[in-house]
């Protein structure tokens, strides 16, 4: 198969530790760091950055904190999944110490990507309500400053109760920031030591590893509906992320634009999805035209997510068929791809039940 141009456009327990399990101790000294090895960089980069945005948590959990928290947490994870994969140690029991380290550090990750996530959700929703809102000027007022139609009036009471709750949720967070900021370098730390060994294993071909991870991914969700389809956008975003740590690899900065193409098509059907959930929560009957709104656009993303779905399924496997062709590996993907072709998508009733 003949390479296929890809498209280029950009859209556990409250501490991380488990029962019984206590934090790794710093056994590298921090004169080392500039002995890691090229992974172990990249790994740094991700680290002190999660750092830092937690500490701004800490102070100050403004959106763009909050945001950067969260998809540094997913960043780690792909990296050390990336690694694991290239290693071989993806299928085993998980008794190395290698894929303990990687898996004591993903508890700590996901805890703090569970008290970030509502924060960042709530945030996108009150975007996309101030978008709702008529704002188009006449004279020195806007149309909503004249004359508040039914929707303004109803998004604004839907805004509100939406901004108690994040000053609610957000509470977490605040607390525990920066002490999570603080753990994440014995994490680290505990990881890049028992990687050492390792280390030959884990090189690996950035954009490869995110096409095989696609692979697998659309093998395992060939059909996609309502149900599955948010999920089918994180196995995406992980990919996309493995994708990055190519660098400044031309092939994998396609790869990563192409997947962020489809994460973000999914996703802003995902943030539709969210918000007529709130809307249902918050407001009675007297709220029937913004959430009528709120539906209408939320059907209308899930046609424009599926189609661009079944667009890049295709580009991305033959870019990843390309590529394994052209490095003659002497082995063929075609175990994981037989059977990838879009499957006929379910009746449109899954819409209705989104």
């Amino acid at each position: 198969m003949g390479q296929v141009e890809l498209m280029t456009d950009e859209h556990a327990g409250r501490n991380g530790i488990r029962s019984g399990e206590t934090t790794p101790a710093r056994t590298v000294p921090p004169s080392s760091r500039r002995n890691l090895h090229e992974p172990d960089a990249h790994l740094r980069k991700l680290t002190d950055t999660l750092k830092e945005n937690l500490r701004n948590c800490a102070v100050d959990p403004d959106e763009d904190a909050v945001h950067d928290t969260r998809t540094g947490t997913r960043r780690i994870e792909a990296a050390l999944e990336a690694e694991l994969r290239n290693a071989g140690l993806d299928r085993g029991d998980g008794s190395d110490e290698l894929t303990k380290a990687a898996r004591a550090w993903e508890r700590l990750l996901k805890t703090v990507r569970r008290a970030a996530a509502p924060v960042r959700d709530l945030d996108v929703q009150r975007k996309l309500l101030k978008a709702m809102i008529p704002a188009t000027e006449a004279g020195n007022k806007t149309v909503a400053e004249q004359k508040p139609n039914e929707i303004t009036v109803q998004a604004d009471k839907l805004d509100g109760a939406l901004k108690v709750e994040r000053e609610h949720q957000v509470v977490r967070l605040k607390k525990n920031a920066a002490k999570w900021a603080a753990k994440l370098e014995d994490y680290f730390v505990a990881y890049s030591t028992a990687r050492h060994p390792l280390a030959r294993r884990c090189k690996h071909d950035a954009a490869q590893t995110a096409l095989d991870a696609f692979a697998r991914l659309a093998y395992e969700m060939r059909q996609l509906d309502a149900g599955n389809l948010h999920d089918f956008r994180k196995g995406a975003k992980k990919a996309r992320y493995m994708a990055e740590q190519g660098g400044d690899d031309e092939r994998a900065g396609m790869v990563g634009k192409a997947l962020k193409k489809l994460q973000d098509e999914i996703g802003a059907w995902h943030d539709w999805v969210m918000l007529d959930e709130e809307a249902h929560k918050h407001l009675d009957e007297n709220g029937a035209k913004v959430t009528a709104e709120i539906e209408q656009k939320r059907d209308a993303h899930f046609e424009m997510a599926l189609e661009m779905e079944r667009k890049m399924r295709g580009r991305l496997i033959g870019e990843g068929l390309a590529i394994q062709a052209t490095a003659s590996r002497g082995r063929s993907l075609q175990p994981r791809t037989q059977g990838l072709g879009r499957a006929p998508r379910k009746p449109q009733k899954s819409i209705e039940s989104a």
